[in-house]
């Protein structure tokens, strides 16, 4: 770590920042307002989503849902069509849960301080910190991944950001440089600054304001700051999708708790060690559910179609099964499936693999 932690302010860096901000900022909606119910909506939009990705949603959901009670009288099925590709679902489930939290415990009002909105579920040190200085003006520094790397690199923090330790070296540094009188402009300014200035790949170091006090600047260590330890490689899962149909509709399920997909809907699903599923395999588990293949309507699976999570890859094949005759009713209750017309599976919340492929079905 750099020497020049020890000291205990640098007024410059904040000062540099606030200069730099006004000329560089986005015009972003949820920076045009104090509402902390907004404010909440895109943070928790924007987590691990990039703004160009996120902003749509944010659009879509301010709309749909203008308050905070609007959104817990929502149906989670609902909320989840809604939040369909952004990945991370449980942010989903978690912010529907929130929103119910806050109006019905709080009477619809936002808790007005960092240490009681870190009550909130789903809300942590990181989204607190926003609210409470966007909203409310409370001197309390964020915490992500561009205010991570720009604080490593300007002052030669050379501890994994990826250690629950380090956090709180990060932490207090940010403390110590946000000035108490503009407390959420700072932080808009520092995020900004690593979002569009202090790039991870391609820093544009030559226009910096922070250049001639950089660390990682000064000593050739700016590809290597901020230090980050490797995650474990990921892991391949094959997923064989059993897409029961008859007529013109398809038997989906809804996937359960403790799931990555909670609350998404899919097809019956046989998980292998293979990229391959025996036809025979295949004819087996249909009965098993309670299903007659028709063999006059016999079709070549789809080729695979890869899905990457953040610790898991999955290799997804669909196998095209018609039915003679329906599933019986006490057949489909026990293998927890739903007959769908096309009309109702478009408002299902689907994962992104199972949307696209259910887009290019002809029914």
């Amino acid at each position: 770590m750099s020497s020049i932690l020890s000291t205990s302010s640098h007024p410059w860096f904040a000062q540099r920042l606030l200069d730099w901000y006004p000329r560089h900022r986005r015009d972003l909606p949820w920076r045009n307002t104090r509402d902390p119910y907004a404010i909440w909506l895109s943070e928790v939009i924007l987590q691990q989503t990039r703004v160009k990705q996120g902003l749509p949603y944010y659009l879509d959901f301010i709309t749909s849902y203008p308050t905070v009670q609007d959104l817990a009288a929502a149906p989670q099925d609902e909320v989840l069509r809604h939040w369909q590709g952004l990945g991370y679902y449980s942010r989903a489930r978690n912010m529907h849960h929130t929103a119910q939290q806050v109006a019905g415990e709080y009477n619809g009002q936002f808790p007005g301080s960092y240490t009681e909105l870190l009550k909130l579920r789903g809300v942590g040190q990181y989204t607190a910190a926003a609210i409470a200085s966007f909203a409310y003006d409370e001197k309390v520094a964020v915490l992500d991944g561009n205010v991570f790397r720009v604080l490593a690199r300007v002052f030669g923090v050379t501890q994994d950001i990826a250690a629950p330790a380090s956090r709180r070296t990060f932490q207090q540094l940010a403390d110590t440089l946000i000035p108490a009188d503009q407390p959420a402009e700072f932080n808009q300014a520092i995020m900004e600054f690593g979002a569009i200035q202090c790039t991870p790949a391609k820093p544009d170091c030559l226009f910096c304001p922070l250049q001639t006090e950089c660390y990682a600047f000064q000593h050739g260590m700016v590809q290597e700051l901020p230090i980050k330890s490797k995650a474990k490689a990921a892991r391949t899962r094959y997923f064989h999708y059993l897409v029961l149909r008859h007529n013109d509709t398809l038997y989906m399920r809804k996937r359960g708790p403790k799931d990555i997909w909670e609350g998404l809907y899919d097809f019956a699903l046989q998980e292998t060690d293979s990229a391959e599923l025996p036809a025979a395999f295949i004819v087996d588990t249909v009965e098993g559910l309670g299903g007659n293949v028709a063999t006059n309507q016999v079709e070549e699976p789809t080729t695979a179609m890869r899905h990457i999570l953040s610790h898991q890859k999955v290799e997804a094949r669909f196998h095209h099964i018609w039915l003679s005759e329906p599933l019986t009713p006490e057949a489909a209750v026990a293998a927890g499936l739903v007959a769908y017309s096309a009309h109702e599976i478009e408002r299902l919340p689907k994962p992104i693999i199972i949307s696209n492929f259910v887009s290019n079905i002809r029914f």
